[in-house]
């Protein structure tokens, strides 16, 4: 008995169909077995902290965030949509009322719409400033791809820790980085001529 044309052409059909499955599948277990690669979330540590604009959400007003202006800076990439980031707003707000933020300015950055802050308590009854970003690059410059992501910044404007966070100890480690940083300059010992 001989087999229709039609039947060997589908067998062959199929044939091809699951070798393909079987090279995509192959590739799919190199990408979970091969070498990791390491998932950078935040900026470097060390390099100078862009300046952007953002819409401060109080007043809706658009202002610019320079970096660098001699005063420490917390910037904090969270989003009302976010669970952890709600933990987060209230370990911030809990760190400023104990007094663990006056040396710092906090800056919490959303990327959500702004109508979305009615959604949690915690962005509802923070004292802190809310700004929205305005560019998306903002959000490429710090690397801010998923939230919630902490940034110390110096008053020399260089990023000295990144990172998520969510706990008072958290944000106090944080704070730390940026008002404890390390001088940008040593100083240079010159010895001293005695007129010998």
């Amino acid at each position: 008995m001989k087999i229709p044309v039609y039947l060997e052409i589908a067998q062959w059909a199929l044939l091809l169909a699951l070798g393909w499955l079987v090279v995509i599948m192959y590739r799919q277990l190199g990408r979970v077995f091969g070498p990791k690669q390491e998932f950078r979330h935040g900026p470097a540590i060390g390099s100078s902290a862009p300046g952007f604009e953002y819409l401060r959400v109080s007043d809706r007003s658009v202002r610019s965030a320079e970096m660098g202006n001699g005063l420490p800076t917390l910037l904090a990439f969270v989003n009302p949509t976010c669970q952890t980031c709600d933990t987060l707003v209230a370990s911030l707000t809990r760190a400023h009322a104990a007094g663990d933020l006056a040396a710092v300015r906090v800056l919490l950055l959303i990327s959500d719409p702004v109508s979305y802050l009615q959604i949690s308590a915690a962005f509802r009854g923070t004292p802190l400033e809310i700004g929205q970003v305005v560019a998306r690059s903002t959000i490429n410059d710090y690397q801010a791809s998923g939230t919630p992501l902490m940034v110390s910044v110096d008053g020399n404007g260089v990023i000295r820790k990144a990172g998520p966070a969510a706990e008072v100890p958290d944000v106090r480690a944080f704070v730390q980085a940026c008002v404890l940083a390390p001088p940008e300059k040593e100083l240079a010992i010159v010895p001293v001529n005695h007129g010998d």
